[in-house]
Order: C-alpha cells, then structure tokens, then sequence
C-alpha cells in the first residue's frame, strides 16, 4: 500500500508517552508538514508555536485545568506541543489551523511518533490565567488557538477503530 495511505489509514490518537525526547530535527520537519497545508486564498495567515519544554507545557496544562475545573489535566504529559494560531477575525482560520493539524498528525505517524488534537483552548484563550501562558509563547493578543496537537513517542499504540461514518456515491 501507498506510505501516505497507509499513514492516513493507520494513524490513531496517542494519549499516552515515554519521557524520551523528541529530535529537533523531527520537530522541524513536523512543523514544515504542518505549514505545508493549504490556506484560504493561500493567505498563509496561521502562525506555528513549537513548544518544547515539559515544564511550560505542563504550566499550559495547569491553566487550562484551572479554567475548565479539570485537577488531573496534564496534557497527557507529551513531550512537546505544536499551536497553530490565526487573528480572530480570519473567517478561513479554524479550516486552515484544521489542515495543518492533519499534515502534523500524518507527518508524526511517519516519524513513528504519537500525536493527539487539543481543544480546550477554543473559546478560552482570553481567560486571564490561559492568556498569560500565550502571552510567554509570543502568540499574538488578536489570535485564537482552535486547536493544537500534543506530540511524543507513543507508550501505546491504540487500537484502529472502525469508521463508520456513511458515504453515498452519486453517479
């Protein structure tokens, strides 16, 4: 089978990783994966935060626990976090950051990494105790984070679930 099919069909969140640390080079070739897809207009407007630092992640963790009432949040203890960032008002943002989380989650599956989508941020990256931490990683006051992806070497590998989700050909 193709390698990206396979990688397409094969991939599965990973909410579970080992304490070993992920390569530079690995992190920099996830991020050119990431801004690799496509844009509204190809306006390329999203910006891309790599995040590699247990300890910010887990202070990420801790205000996002705080603003959602959730004690235990801890991102899944990963190893590292890609946030994808668009200005508020774009009205092609959220599809866009949605691409290059797929290219992320893809371009992790080939590195024999694990990924998994966050989206706790959605509508909460104003809360004073969140916007702080953004702050500290130079996302811009006007952008908002749909979603982010929690990266590390995978202590599992769940199992593939069957979609089942309809398509109907219509010749």
């Amino acid at each position: 089978m193709n390698e990206v099919i396979n990688a397409i069909l094969t991939r599965v969140s990973v909410r579970q990783f080992t304490d070993q640390r992920i390569e530079d080079e690995k992190l920099k070739l996830i991020a050119d994966c990431a801004k690799a897809a496509p844009t509204g207009k190809n306006r390329q407007a999203r910006k891309f935060t790599v995040v590699h630092n247990r300890e910010k992640i887990q202070e990420l963790a801790q205000a996002i626990a705080k603003v959602h009432n959730r004690n235990d949040y801890r991102i899944y203890g990963c190893d590292a976090i890609l946030l994808i960032s668009f200005a508020e008002d774009d009205r092609y943002g959220q599809c866009d950051s949605s691409c290059a989380i797929e290219n992320t989650y893809l371009a992790a599956e080939s590195l024999g990494l694990g990924a998994v989508w966050i989206n706790q941020l959605r509508d909460k990256c104003n809360e004073p105790e969140i916007r702080n931490i953004l702050d500290s990683f130079h996302i811009p006051h006007n952008h908002v984070i749909c979603g982010f992806v929690a990266l590390g070497y995978p202590a599992e590998k769940p199992v593939i679930k069957e979609r089942t989700e309809p398509v109907e050909f219509i010749y």
